[in-house]
């Protein structure tokens, strides 16, 4: 995990570093809103610390030595831009075209379930056996297949835009404050386990 962190804050700083004072994006956004997604609980990162401090404290210390860098990175850069950023819009603009294509889909399956029940209910009222009912029961049953996969389709899309929401949620709840206060923590701990581990060596309790 903290090799991980490593790297994902290590992309996060370079997005940082380059992405200017023009405006976020929803792709540039969602990387920082999953990386404190994805390491907010810290007790993770100290677990995993407790247990390989004991296999390969040698590895251990580079890999604190990697993250203390990139914690001291990210606290250096200029982030005041992120605060102007509106994350909730970010993520309602980038669902926008999942849920208008669901909507346009959900109204041609209506318009298509109200030609077929007109259908239906013309052939409660004709004879059985009459040429007239047998031609509109051939069309009403293909209006329903028609129905039938426009429903579909619109059911194919409700799920792609669910997916989609639950998947990107976590740019709608994101403030840059969040990052901030996760990677002041990250530093902390990172320098404690260089400070233990460099105790460890010199044989101090």
């Amino acid at each position: 995990m903290i090799r991980q962190i490593t790297q994902r804050l290590h992309e996060v700083n370079l997005l940082l570093a380059t992405y200017g004072q023009g405006g976020l994006s929803f792709e540039q956004a969602l990387p920082l809103s999953l990386f404190y997604q994805d390491f907010n609980d810290t007790n993770l990162l100290v677990k995993e610390a407790a247990c390989l401090i004991k296999e390969n404290p040698g590895q251990l210390l580079d890999f604190s030595s990697s993250l203390l860098s990139e914690t001291n990175k990210f606290l250096s850069l200029d982030r005041t831009p992120l605060q102007t950023v509106d994350f909730e819009f970010l993520f309602e603009k980038h669902l926008e075209p999942f849920e208008l294509r669901y909507e346009k889909a959900k109204t041609v399956a209506a318009e298509l379930w109200r030609k077929y029940s007109a259908m239906s209910g013309r052939l409660d009222f004709l004879p059985l056996d009459s040429e007239e009912y047998r031609s509109l029961d051939a069309k009403c049953g293909a209006a329903k297949a028609k129905y039938d996969g426009a429903h579909a389709h619109a059911n194919l899309l409700y799920i792609e835009w669910v997916q989609e929401r639950d998947r990107n949620f976590s740019v709608y709840c994101f403030k840059p404050m969040f990052l901030d206060v996760l990677v002041e923590r990250l530093q902390g701990i990172a320098g404690s386990i260089i400070s233990d581990i460099r105790r460890m060596k010199e044989g101090e309790p």
